[in-house]
């Protein structure tokens, strides 16, 4: 008995890391065209095509690549025939030669196909060009975004959190200090970094605070410098600042500082402690008066008089349950054109003298 074994290949594709993108089309075709927004002179990188069929009958399509400051293994890339909406890509190595000025790099794209139309006897060609611009950097530039709170409380914990982002070529040993000359800082007030690769940005937090005994508010600056080196060694510097407001919690403050200054007075975002007992106070008393007047509503009765026809006796009755309250009491006194029945509404019980 024999044995076959049938063997896979799976292919794994490393896709490389782009930092821009361009696309070139038209109404047959589409191009994307990816490559690093950054390089530095000498590095060999990679430029990535896409080409897209939107019609049929496209042939002989051919990519090429061409750019004067720059070595390219090989620069053309060459596709028979391309149905609709499928695609095919290729990678272009490219190395910026040493030498190249600092500044933006221009390299060209040109791509060349054929189309054959239902009432065309041969293929009509088609060329699209397009320039791309990549950066080239010969050291490291790191740039700094800072956001920092306006107002602070003396001695609590406050937050500074930045952004870096290298526009430069890879930079390493990066270490950001925050530090004022006009008010003492604690915390954690340096940040590091090993490496930061070009076209790559990177956050970072600073958790800071203030001396308890702060003795009047004060208006400082918080200086933001930083440091860090390129591949040979050489030391780059970066600086920013933010400016606070350091005060001390007053006492019937909750909540931060961020607040609003209208001349000499401070309107804050927080709520006081009076605030909130004068407000349980205030629901207390009206829940009282509430609950009073319901009591108060209850303890009166209506009543109404039942005189009798030779106006000899008369009765008095609680409308509110039909309660019989006192029967024969006397004699009664009506003028001669007074209705029968007499209305003696809402008077309390206690004000009847029986």
């Amino acid at each position: 008995m024999k044995y076959y074994f049938l063997l896979l290949f799976v292919p794994i594709l490393v896709t490389p890391a782009y930092g821009a993108q361009n696309i070139l089309s038209d109404s047959n075709i589409e191009v994307d065209i990816n490559y690093p927004d950054v390089e530095t002179q000498g590095n060999e990188f990679v430029l990535s095509t896409v080409v897209k069929t939107t019609v049929d009958q496209v042939s002989n399509i051919t990519v090429a690549v061409s750019a004067p400051g720059a070595e390219i293994t090989q620069n053309q890339f060459h596709i028979p025939n391309l149905p609709k909406d499928s695609t095919l890509g290729n990678d272009f190595n490219l190395r910026i030669k040493p030498g190249t000025p600092d500044g933006l790099f221009l390299a060209n794209i040109e791509v060349d196909y054929f189309v054959k139309g239902f009432f065309d006897q041969k293929p009509v060609k088609y060329i699209l060009t397009k320039a791309i611009e990549i950066n080239v950097q010969s050291k490291p530039s790191l740039m700094l975004g800072i956001e920092a709170p306006d107002d602070v409380f003396a001695g609590e914990p406050f937050t500074i959190k930045g952004t870096i982002k290298n526009q430069g070529s890879n930079a390493q040993n990066i270490q950001i200090v925050a530090d004022s000359s006009q008010i003492q800082l604690y915390g954690k007030k340096i940040f590091s970094l090993t490496s930061l690769d070009a076209s790559r940005s990177v956050d970072f937090d600073l958790a800071l605070q203030t001396s308890k005994d702060l003795a009047a508010p004060t208006h400082a600056i918080i200086n933001i410098n930083g440091t860090y080196f390129d591949k040979s060694g050489k030391q780059y510097s970066i600086e920013d600042s933010v400016n606070i407001f350091a005060r001390q919690r007053g006492i019937l403050e909750i909540g931060d500082a961020q607040g609003i200054w209208i001349g000499n007075f401070f309107i804050a975002p927080v709520v006081g402690v009076g605030t909130i007992v004068s407000s349980v106070i205030g629901v207390l008393i009206f829940t009282w008066h509430l609950k009073n007047k319901k009591k108060q509503k209850r303890a009166k009765m209506n009543f109404f008089l039942d005189i009798s026809k030779d106006s000899s006796s008369f009765r008095i009755w609680n409308v509110r349950n039909k309660s019989k309250v006192v029967k024969r009491v006397g004699l009664l006194v009506i003028p001669h054109k007074a209705p029968r029945d007499v209305m003696c509404s809402k008077f309390s019980s206690q004000s009847i003298d029986l």
